[in-house]
């Protein structure tokens, strides 16, 4: 009995961290609701403006949708294909406040995003590969 109950400990702990680190596709608008129920690590997608470089933080960017833009700050080499103005998905942690970044992912293919961020991109004039 006392393994049943040792073990059924262990399976909670570790569905609960398995939760506390998904990462789900979020546009700027679920962002700062999704983070204050959730997890803080999330992949962010929409367009990326106001790209600015900077000596001591790096780069610092937003990520709109059609409504809301999240300020992004990025510390390492950014991709070559990153222009202001392109479609974006970016792997990070948010504070609230500001997106602090990883990772950021230029190309999509439809076997690793949902429907719903496949047409959102697309609206923005995003080339999706199969």
């Amino acid at each position: 009995m006392k393994y049943v109950i040792g073990i059924a400990i262990a399976l909670g702990i570790f569905a609960s961290t398995a939760f506390a680190q998904t990462r789900y596709f979020l546009f700027p608008s679920e962002v700062s609701e999704f983070a204050s129920q959730n997890a803080r690590a999330v992949n962010l997608f929409g367009i990326a403006t106001d790209v600015q470089t900077t000596e001591a933080s790096g780069v610092q960017f937003m990520v709109s949708d059609k409504s809301v833009s999240i300020p992004v700050i990025y510390q390492g080499q950014l991709p070559q294909e990153f222009e202001d103005g392109n479609p974006a998905i970016v792997l990070g942690e948010f504070d609230g406040t500001v997106l602090f970044a990883n990772a950021i992912i230029l190309q999509f293919s439809s076997k690793y995003l949902p429907a719903a961020a496949l047409s959102e991109l697309q609206s923005y004039g995003a080339q999706i590969s199969d």
